[in-house]
């Protein structure tokens, strides 16, 4: 996921670009870097889950949710960074931040003990993406952005915690903004007019579904019809992943707000076709601008096991 442009804070948030050739972005001062101390995380608390596997004889294992900004969030999405640095070996850097850092053990920890989201995908629509196989193998995935999918409005846009995504929401029903789930031939022509304002040219078959692909294609609008943004999602029966959100650079904030709009009419009409779980790539090798965002969208950080079936 890469991100571009300001901070939430002018009301520019990032756009994410998702997939496993998209490029790293910088990382945004809109999250606060601030670490605290282990006596002062008030915000960061973890709330407690219950996850047994039905044998009577066994106590079940606790598992506790690592939020968005808490203290052991921040820490461990910095180890995430350092681990991904070029010219450096994952396990002597994790060896050396252990040793320079013994609260990293807790962080470790706290990762490791994530809730568990169980995913299941059929063999074929496995074998129809090239880079399934390295973003889900048989291993745990651990602290990746999931959202779970509602399947009214009202489930996910309830609540204080929604509050912010509700005022850009309104922000982008007054500019008379609207989004869509378009035809591929349609989403392509909004690319071919969103890149260029960005620097850059779609391929003539960017995106293209091939062959047992399941995609799905959004575009949000102006009041005259421009293309706004866009975004692609990745279909898998019971789960999608975001694969792309992208907006104009050159007309803010109205794009900025479009942005809000889109992703949430994706996440409503997928949850009402019926897919459980959107996810948006590891959570930890997230920018700060973007793991701000996912804060407001309602991600949470969580491990994954994939069967495929």
């Amino acid at each position: 996921m890469t991100c571009y442009g300001a901070g939430v804070e002018s009301g520019q948030d990032p756009d994410l670009l998702l997939g496993p050739t998209a490029a790293e972005g910088e990382r945004s001062s809109v999250w606060p870097t601030v670490r605290r101390s282990a006596s002062n995380r008030g915000y960061g608390r973890a709330d407690l889950a219950w996850r047994g596997d039905g044998c009577a004889d066994q106590q079940p294992v606790q598992r506790r949710e690592l939020r968005y900004g808490s203290w052991e969030f921040s820490a461990a999405s910095e180890l995430a960074q350092r681990l991904r640095l070029p010219n450096s070996s994952p396990a002597s850097a994790l060896i050396g931040s252990v040793a320079r850092h013994p609260s990293m053990l807790r962080v470790l920890a706290a990762v490791w003990r994530l809730p568990v989201t169980d995913l299941r995908v059929r063999q074929a629509d496995a074998d129809a993406w090239c880079w399934f196989g390295q973003w889900f193998g048989r291993r745990r995935r651990l602290a990746w952005a999931v959202l779970d999918l509602p399947a009214a409005e009202e489930h996910y846009l309830v609540g204080r915690h929604r509050q912010a995504l509700r005022t850009n929401l309104r922000h982008a029903r007054a500019l008379g903004v609207t989004s869509s789930r378009v035809a591929y031939e349609t989403w392509f022509e909004a690319v071919s007019s969103v890149m260029p304002a960005r620097g850059d040219m779609p391929g003539p078959e960017q995106d293209r579904p091939g062959p047992g692909q399941q995609v799905a294609y959004y575009l949000a609008r102006d009041g005259q019809g421009a293309a706004l943004a866009f975004a692609e999602a990745a279909l898998f029966g019971q789960f999608a992943v975001l694969y792309t959100l992208v907006s104009r650079p050159d007309r803010q904030p109205d794009a900025s707000w479009a942005r809000y709009q889109l992703h949430t009419f994706l996440v409503l009409d997928l949850g009402c076709s019926g897919v459980e779980h959107l996810l948006a790539g590891p959570a930890l090798r997230e920018s700060a601008g973007n793991q701000y965002f996912q804060h407001l969208l309602g991600y949470r950080a969580r491990g994954l096991r994939v069967k495929v079936i």
